[in-house]
C-alpha cells in the first residue's frame, strides 16, 4: 500500500512536471490548514500567491480501506474548498492522502481544480502531511503555485 501511496505522489508531481510553462516560474506555497473534527478549519499561508489566511470547507469526503476494526491503511479523496478572509476570492484543493495505525497523521498529494475572484486562473499541486492531534489534524499543503 505503501507503494501504491507514493506512486500516487510521484504521479501527481509528474503531472506538474508536463504541464505547459507560464510566463511565472511558479512558486513554493506552503498553506497549514488546523482542522477540528467537530469544528471549524482555518488556514494561513505563505509564498505570496493566494491570500495569508481564511477558512476551509472539506466537502466532499470519500474514505476507503482501513482494515478490520480500523487496522489497515485508509484512503481519503476530498475537495477542500479555502475562503480568504481579505475578500479576494476563493480556491479548491483536490486532496488525495493516506493513513496507516503505524503512522501519527496523513501522507498524500493535492492539486488546485478551480478559484474565482483573484484565484480563477490559480493552478499547481503538491505534497500533503498531517499531523493528528486529540479531535483533529494538522495539514501542511507544499506546493508549486501560478496565478
Amino acid at each position: 500500500m505503501r507503494v501504491r501511496r507514493t506512486a500516487a505522489v510521484l504521479g501527481l508531481l509528474g503531472v506538474l512536471a508536463l504541464a505547459p510553462t507560464a510566463s511565472a516560474a511558479p512558486t513554493v506555497s506552503v498553506i497549514n490548514i488546523h482542522v477540528l473534527f467537530e469544528g471549524a478549519e482555518s488556514f494561513t499561508a505563505s509564498g505570496g500567491v493566494v491570500c495569508a489566511s481564511g477558512e476551509a470547507v472539506t466537502d466532499p469526503v470519500f474514505a476507503a480501506g482501513f482494515g478490520r476494526q480500523g487496522r489497515g491503511v485508509g484512503t481519503f479523496h476530498l475537495i477542500k474548498t479555502l475562503t480568504c478572509d481579505d475578500g479576494s476570492g476563493t480556491f479548491q484543493l483536490l486532496v488525495d492522502a493516506a493513513t496507516a495505525p503505524s503512522s501519527p497523521g496523513t501522507l498524500g498529494g493535492f492539486a488546485v481544480v478551480g478559484g474565482t475572484g483573484d484565484y480563477t486562473g490559480l493552478r499547481g499541486a503538491g505534497t500533503v502531511v498531517g499531523t493528528g492531534f486529540d479531535g483533529g489534524i494538522d495539514d501542511v499543503y507544499t506546493g508549486r503555485l501560478v496565478n
